[in-house]
């Protein structure tokens, strides 16, 4: 056991005060923090679910797809206003309670206040609660495999516990294949513990058969999901053959590129886990037939997840920091159970209590450049342009509620250069065939290939610096005051002249149709366009939802696509 500590009702209740602060702090951020590009991804993909269309089957798509399975129910309930985003948020909400209780009940057994603490270092860590209030699989992930490390550590066992555990164990493998690594792991010391025991010693887990009971009926939904679907084999092609393809040869870099700044940003966390993991050792010598040797293997399994890939982002952290927690809570009780003197504690607490409070205020940080109000604004915008049926364009699924015009919704580094022939030539007529009115530019844009881009600027005017709406422009011969050129109308709907002056200045004809409006209909096609008259410049744009006129706005900044 960690050294003894007394309880006073007051630090109990103390530390209680503390974790709600901090779980009011984590709320603000996952409602405010501004978003990444991948959350509009996975947000996306929710939605496509939500109107019934599968993952592998009818668009691309290589994690798994619980985290969209769990959110997609939102989007039925709230509708397709893209700034439904935001309740995705306010869901996450529920794993980063979910693995809070779950450090808790990890450490109930070590004592009320080490089970408080353990949410407590959760919850004042920038690192882990960066990623868990985000819409992401992993958060889910870290969740679920930190409930059923809970549920294996909870004592005495029973049957429920133990099917819980094996349940829970196959739903954080669904939530992503980093899962399946570390998993994987804690389930081979499960059945390497329950083969090699004897009649008289006691198992690692309280009833085996309820474990894999849990194991067999979860895992059995997988497989109903997946066959009711028909979408085994685009899931073994998309989430197996093609992700181990894209691993070896995605850009990758080194797994201390997140880590060491991680380290640098929270010392105490890694530091007290460290402490907590050593103090550890002696028991596990003494006695390895514990459920306290699963917790103990799970923080090299996790790490080891993260360091194994080729690319290991700061996300993938997310369950290694989780498993670490309890580990930091007991380190804490180990450091001032060494302070002796009652002066000596009180500097110490103080000293602990200060560099928490730092953490506390690096997440309070995240918030900083205004959050995602501006972000929101542009979501708004999208709902005000462009009805529910409208085809958008993003490489990165930014839009969130809207349809996407191809099969490769979204794409990667690795993609973008594997696809370059499909996104060069293909693409752009699938935009022009789906009728596509709007463009949404994210960081992905500068690496997608020159002919898709040249298409793009073509065909697509600058709304703001974020969106870009259907048209095309135009430049007057001066030495003539004529213009002889063509217009190509995406789809039947209002198109409208900018500036409408131009109409005064001269004469504009469509298909030998004199224009006498600012505001006309097309049908949907290849146009014939002549102007007469004093014009240097001119554009035939798209009239949104909205019915409003607009100005292009070349040059404005973008605010909107974030990575991180």
């Amino acid at each position: 056991m960690t050294a003894p500590m007394t309880e006073p009702r007051a630090l109990r209740w103390g530390l209680g005060v503390v974790l709600g602060v901090l779980a009011l702090q984590a709320s603000r951020l996952a409602l405010h923090k501004a978003f990444s590009i991948d959350e509009f991804q996975y947000a996306h993909a929710a939605w496509l679910m939500a109107h019934g269309q599968v993952p592998y089957r009818d668009f691309f798509e290589v994690h798994f797809p619980l985290v969209y399975q769990v959110l997609a129910p939102l989007f039925r309930m709230l509708g397709d206003d893209p700034r439904n985003v935001l309740a995705l948020r306010a869901a996450m909400l529920v794993p980063l309670a979910g693995a809070c209780v779950s450090v808790f009940l990890i450490n109930r057994r070590e004592g009320r206040i080490a089970a408080l603490l353990a949410p407590l270092m959760l919850l004042c860590s920038p690192g882990f609660l960066h990623f868990a209030t985000e819409v992401r699989p992993d958060a889910l992930t870290a969740a679920l495999f930190l409930g059923a490390l809970a549920a294996l550590a909870v004592q005495p066992g029973s049957f429920r516990s133990s099917f819980l555990a094996g349940a829970l164990l196959v739903a954080s493998a669904w939530g992503s294949q980093k899962a399946l690594f570390f998993g994987g792991l804690v389930m081979a010391v499960l059945l390497v513990g329950f083969v090699s025991r004897r009649s008289a010693v006691p198992s690692l887990i309280a009833a085996p058969r309820a474990l894999f009971v849990g194991v067999i009926s979860a895992t059995s939904l997988v497989a109903a999901y997946l066959t009711v679907t028909g979408s085994w084999r685009s899931w073994w092609q998309w989430c197996f053959v093609w992700a181990s393809e894209h691993q070896r040869h995605y850009p990758g870099f080194s797994w201390r590129e997140y880590l060491v700044p991680a380290l640098r940003e929270q010392p105490a966390f890694f530091l007290l886990a460290g402490v907590g993991l050593v103090a550890m050792v002696p028991r596990l010598l003494k006695d390895w037939r514990t459920p306290e040797l699963l917790l103990f293997v799970a923080v090299p399994a996790t790490f080891g997840a993260y360091a194994l890939q080729r690319a290991p982002f700061p996300y993938s952290l997310l369950p290694f920091l989780g498993v670490l927690a309890p580990f930091a809570a007991r380190g804490v009780l180990v450091v001032v159970s060494g302070l002796r003197t009652p002066v000596v504690r009180a500097v110490g607490l103080a000293g602990l209590g200060g560099l928490f409070a730092v953490q506390a205020l690096q997440v309070e940080a995240l918030l900083d450049g205004g959050g995602n109000a501006r972000q929101r604004e542009v979501l708004a915008r999208i709902a005000a342009l462009t009805d529910p049926e409208d085809v958008v364009y993003d490489n990165s699924g930014g839009f969130v509620s809207r349809p996407h015009a191809h099969f490769y919704f979204y794409t990667d580094a690795y993609l973008r250069g594997s696809l370059a022939d499909l996104l060069s030539d293909e693409m752009p007529r699938v935009l022009v065939a789906q009728g596509c009115v709007m463009r949404v530019d994210d960081l992905r844009t500068s690496g997608l290939p020159l002919a898709l881009r040249r298409f793009l600027d073509t065909y697509y005017q600058p709304y703001d610096g974020d969106l870009f709406l259907w048209g095309q422009r135009y430049r007057v011969r001066s030495d003539s005051g004529t213009l002889e050129d063509r217009f190509l109308a995406v789809r039947s709907d209002r198109y409208f002249v900018q500036p409408a002056s131009l109409l005064e200045s001269g004469a504009m004809f469509i298909d030998g149709a004199r224009v006498t409006t600012p505001e006309f209909s097309l049908a949907r096609g290849e146009h014939r366009l002549r102007y007469e008259g004093l014009a240097e410049a001119f554009q035939i744009l798209w009239l949104p939802r909205d019915a409003k006129r607009w100005v292009p706005r070349p040059g404005a900044p973008s605010i909107y696509s974030r990575l991180f």
